[in-house]
């Protein structure tokens, strides 16, 4: 059954593929940090905010909204450039280097990292394989835009090493 992007239903689904992957996660080291998650749709006059709060190798919650919740970063963008990430981890089953949130958020023209101090700052990229990885799951949950399209099928034969 389908999930929307961007959705609490969504995420959850990635918490389940992250509980999934204990092995994978640990080898990464420690994520101890609580990030906000803001998408941003044309017409719509209130963003998508979501919370997601990592510990030791687990997403152990997924919350809706960011008001009233302490986060160390808030990683933002419009949904067309979320969409371009997600749509490019479906199809290979990895984010490439064009389309890591790495890469998205490091001029801050796609993906802009918002914190109020220099230490969530430096979470965001201390955990940026970690965050990374999470995102990746993307590829394995069954999902739609809010426009009802799909992304991409998976391109065969192609696999990101180490993983």
């Amino acid at each position: 059954m389908s999930v929307s992007f961007p959705s609490p239903a969504f995420f959850q689904a990635l918490q389940r593929e992250m509980r999934a992957e204990r092995e994978r996660f640990s080898r990464l080291g420690f994520f101890d940090t609580t990030i906000g998650i803001r998408v941003l749709a044309p017409g719509s006059e209130e963003p998508a905010e979501f919370t997601l709060t990592f510990e030791v190798f687990d997403c152990v919650r997924v919350g809706e909204g960011l008001e009233d919740v302490e986060t160390d970063f808030v990683i933002e963008g419009q949904l067309a450039a979320w969409r371009e990430m997600l749509d490019v981890i479906h199809e290979l089953g990895a984010a490439d280097t064009v389309h890591s949130l790495n890469t998205l958020t490091h001029f801050g023209e796609a993906l802009r990292v918002r914190y109020a101090d220099p230490d969530g700052h430096d979470k965001m990229y201390r955990f940026a394989e970690s965050i990374q990885e999470f995102f990746d799951l993307s590829a394995r949950v069954d999902f739609v835009y809010p426009d009802g399209a799909r992304p991409p099928a998976r391109r065969e034969g192609l696999r990101r090493s180490g993983t």
